[in-house]
């Protein structure tokens, strides 16, 4: 018996593992947000000029390696024995990627090491969440993609928070001493974690004969049932419904807003309010506090559905963003003005997390169980994660770009209003389309 075996293999240590993991990933990548602009310059030789730009650049790197890395670890995590061992992968990616970030003082490097982060995310988001499935039952999944929404929010909220204040009180080094304490702890959870998988073989292990026969009659007749398909199903499949490809819409839109708001907000806010990094970074408090409430967004999922909550948040969403383009003056009202308009953003992003994220789990199955035995012994829900993943990389690579090249040509009054009208177009396909297909009133499968 493996030591503290029944903790270490429960629902919610194993939540708690894939949430510790998120926000240690996010935490630091949002860290260097509000540096790069200063490291940029100090560090690298960049112009002050072309920080912006370069700013762009390194966050569509990320979101480069992160799409392409996402379906490698989600094929990967489908067809390996644990999903673990992944897992672990995307430990030594972000590793390796602070140490570069710490020791960087070209621009290569630093490249380099944002696209190491893309690695890592793609790891951790698409196996953590796909482990989540596996030991979750699937009326609880939203509740506890809300726990790891809130991980996800408060690691990008702390991250630049945390990095520009220290930036500015203990210098560059030590910036990264944090960061290193969080890889040891997630070093040591993500070993200690027993997943599903290991779990069922450890209590196969444990039964005496008697309890060995029930369990093996159970999985022959899974073999009959999967024998009668002639070849399994795949994730293409699932693309054949409108659902999953929506969810991967909302899902890409929601990242595209998000990364604009890190490109072009800790740089609007130096210039109109006269802030310095650490203000720039405790901005983003105001966007993250919603995050609280996405376990209690989750848990109304089964109640009012996936296309009225999406629908509603793409709408806020764009009555937010096309107000923001009045602040435009360092005063107080303006300040309270953007303040007020980040709690609604905040608000509409994680209520298309959680219901996008979701959704990813329950196409497979919802699928699944209206087609017994389709999948054969390989459930494709990391591939459907990283589609979800994949989409999320793509709203990085291009928010980045968008944003950063609206910023300059079109100025914050005409990049605020094109990525309204862009959160408006969203929530027609989502509002008509989205979610399961509804049966007598309610929410049913599709």
């Amino acid at each position: 018996m493996p030591w503290l075996y029944e903790f270490r293999s429960s629902e919610t240590f194993i939540v708690l593992v894939v949430a510790i993991a998120i926000f240690t990933d996010t935490f630091i990548y949002g860290m260097v947000v509000p540096i790069i602009p200063v490291a940029l310059v100090e560090r690298a030789g960049a112009r002050e000029e072309d920080a912006q730009s370069w700013v762009s650049i390194m966050l569509a790197v990320y979101g480069g390696t992160l799409l392409i890395g996402s379906p490698l670890f989600g094929w990967f995590a489908d067809h390996t024995r644990f999903r673990r061992l992944p897992f672990i992968i995307g430990l030594i990616a972000l590793g390796a990627s602070t140490f570069l970030f710490v020791i960087a003082r070209s621009m290569p490097i630093l490249i380099i090491a944002r696209g190491l982060q893309g690695l890592s995310a793609a790891a951790v988001w698409v196996v953590g969440l796909a482990i989540v499935s596996d030991n979750v039952p699937t009326d609880r999944v939203g509740e506890a993609t809300g726990y790891t929404t809130i991980a996800l929010t408060w690691g990008f909220l702390l991250g630049p928070t945390i990095g520009g204040i220290m930036y500015e009180k203990v210098g560059f080094y030590w910036t990264f001493a944090m960061p290193a304490a969080l890889i040891v702890v997630d070093v040591l959870l993500r070993f200690a974690m027993i997943e599903a998988s290991e779990a069922t073989e450890h209590d196969r292990n444990m039964r005496a004969e008697n309890e060995h026969a029930p369990l093996l009659r159970s999985r022959s007749n899974e073999s009959d049932t999967e024998s009668t398909t002639e070849q399994p199903a795949t994730i293409f499949d699932l693309l054949k419904s409108p659902r999953l490809p929506l969810a991967c819409i909302a899902t890409l839109v929601m990242a595209v807003v998000f990364s604009a708001l890190e490109t072009t907000l800790p740089l609007y806010v130096m210039e109109t309010f006269n802030w310095s990094s650490a203000g720039a970074g405790l901005i983003f408090v105001a966007s993250s506090i919603p995050s609280f409430l996405g376990v209690h967004i989750g848990k109304m999922i089964p109640h009012l559905g996936v296309r009225l909550l999406a629908t509603s948040a793409f709408l806020v969403a764009s009555i937010a963003w096309i107000l923001m383009r009045l602040v435009t003056h360092s005063t107080t009202n303006d300040v309270i003005l953007l303040t007020a308009l980040l709690l609604i953003e905040g608000l509409a992003i994680v209520t298309v997390e959680v219901t996008s994220t979701t959704e990813a789990s329950a196409v497979v199955a919802d699928y699944e169980e209206e087609n017994p035995g389709v999948f054969g012994d390989k459930s494709p829900v990391a591939q459907a994660y990283a589609l979800f993943n994949m989409a999320f990389a793509g709203g990085q690579l291009l928010g980045p770009i968008l944003a950063g090249g609206m910023r300059v040509h079109t100025g914050w009054s005409g990049m605020t209003l094109i990525l309204g009208v862009i959160c408006a177009v969203t929530a027609v396909p989502l509002g008509l389309f989205s979610g399961p297909r509804r049966r007598g009133g309610e929410v049913g499968g599709e």
